[in-house]
């Protein structure tokens, strides 16, 4: 085999995926779950604070790395404190899970996913996620989809604080789940967060062009997949 690791971006890469949180109405619900326990606001109020608070703690968070990320629950906290609520862990997680099913328009594996892991993992190859995003919802979303226990580790931004395509993200990776990435390959939809983030790190890349991968941005990767088949990618098969 080329490679023995293998690290997959999650989103655009492994699940095809469409949220919509910019819509009002997403909003006004989820201002219904803070009016059940007395803490009154509009949606429209609601997301504006909810903006502003996440802008704040990611430019704290800034001051430690380059591309840092926030914890959503924390966000929500600072919001409920200010409208005079006093919101325990549980009811945090609750809300993070109700903005991300109201914003849900479509999620689903792309076709192979399974397949291409399983048959990884078959082989003795290690395969790790490495994903922008809040642990709340990605790893009920892994759950939902029946591929949580196909990774030997599981990296997320907003745990880490940090994300793609900063190199500490790589090195948290390292740190945390012993991947080795000597003998790896980043897996990814992103010419910026995942192609340049691994090239950084010192890391062959596999950019595979999907429906949400950004356009009109340049493409320095070892391979190349255009058409979105992800079973093109290089070692997986015998």
């Amino acid at each position: 085999m080329m490679y023995q690791t293998y690290i997959f971006d999650l989103y655009g890469t492994l699940i095809d995926i469409h949220t919509d949180e910019e819509n009002p109405e997403v909003w006004a619900r989820l201002a219904l779950h803070f009016g059940y326990q007395g803490m009154f606001i509009s949606g429209q109020e609601l997301q504006r604070q909810f903006l502003l608070e996440r802008d704040r703690q990611l430019a704290e968070a800034a001051k430690r790395c380059q591309f840092a990320d926030f914890v959503m629950e924390e966000v929500f906290r600072a919001v409920a404190l200010q409208l005079g609520g006093n919101p325990g862990q549980a009811w945090l997680h609750e809300t993070v899970r109700w903005l991300r099913t109201l914003s849900m328009l479509h999620i689903a594996l792309y076709d192979g996913v399974e397949e291409i892991l399983r048959s990884l993992r078959a082989q003795g190859s290690k395969v790790y996620l490495l994903s922008n995003g809040q642990r709340t919802f990605i790893e009920a979303e892994l759950t939902m989809l029946g591929i949580l226990q196909l990774f030997d580790g599981i990296a997320i931004s907003s745990e880490a604080g940090v994300s793609k395509p900063d190199p500490l993200f790589y090195r948290y990776l390292v740190d945390n789940y012993g991947a080795d990435l000597s003998s790896a390959l980043m897996i990814g939809n992103d010419p910026r967060t995942d192609i340049e983030g691994a090239r950084i790190s010192g890391i062959d890349s596999c950019y595979i062009h999907t429906a949400t991968s950004p356009t009109d941005m340049a493409v320095q990767s070892t391979f190349q997949i255009w058409d979105g088949d992800l079973r093109k990618i290089p070692g997986w098969q015998q």
